[in-house]
């Protein structure tokens, strides 16, 4: 069976984490004393996940596996926090819940919409009282030439669904031009697609069980 890139991360999650956004600013004071930031670059998501080595060995072959498979920084796969696969209030999934309008909700929106600014979607069609907790996560997930894409974003303060389904909430970073606007927002396994960085990611020695642990490391490819 071939392999599909960007390619899911194993299921089992490392035993620590680093998730976070990289930002590409300076400084700029000025004669009057004011200090200002100014951007260089789009912000990106960067991660480095430590694995112990007191994983079962398939699990341990696995990670292996992937590693090798992205071919150092050659070939993308699909990153995620593994502390947050779902928002808080609904930890293990949206069966059962329903959308306002009717019918089964899967974490989806139906629609959505952003500010001027780009920092506050109002996504439209989810569970009626849904709430959506700071660092929680939305994606925004589309194709392009029969590759996937995603952009992620987190939530920055509470918000919840109205009785119809609908939330404004506050989240970094901006959503970028990019994201054409037949993208679906989602709030089920968010994740963006991201690029081995090859000058962290480092596995360690094998155990006498056979076990690896080491450190894999990641930084968003971000692209239309």
């Amino acid at each position: 069976m071939a392999l599909i890139f960007p390619r899911a991360m194993p299921l089992v999650g490392p035993s620590s984490q680093y998730f976070e956004i990289e930002r590409f600013d300076a400084l700029s004071p000025t004669s009057d004393g004011r200090v200002d930031g100014v951007t260089m670059g789009a912000p990106r998501w960067t991660a480095r996940w430590t694995l112990s080595e007191k994983l079962m060995l398939a699990q341990s072959d696995e990670w292996r596996a992937f590693v090798d498979s992205l071919r150092g920084a050659q070939r993308p796969f699909l990153a995620r926090d593994y502390d947050r696969p779902y928002p808080r209030s609904t930890p293990n999934g949206f069966d059962g819940l329903s959308r306002a309008g009717g019918g089964a909700f899967d974490g989806s929106a139906a629609s959505w919409s952003v500010n001027a600014d780009r920092d506050t979607p109002t996504l439209s069609g989810l569970s009626a009282g849904l709430v959506l907790s700071p660092t929680d996560y939305v994606m925004w997930r589309w194709t392009t030439g029969g590759i996937q894409r995603r952009s992620l974003h987190r939530v920055i303060e509470a918000a919840a669904a109205t009785g119809s389904g609908v939330v404004a909430v506050a989240v970094e970073p901006p959503l970028p031009t990019l994201i054409p606007s037949d993208a679906v927002a989602d709030l089920n396994r968010p994740e963006c697609v991201m690029k081995l960085d090859v000058s962290q990611t480092k596995l360690g020695e094998r155990t006498r069980a056979g076990r690896v642990g080491g450190v894999i490391a990641g930084v968003q490819d971000l692209r239309a």
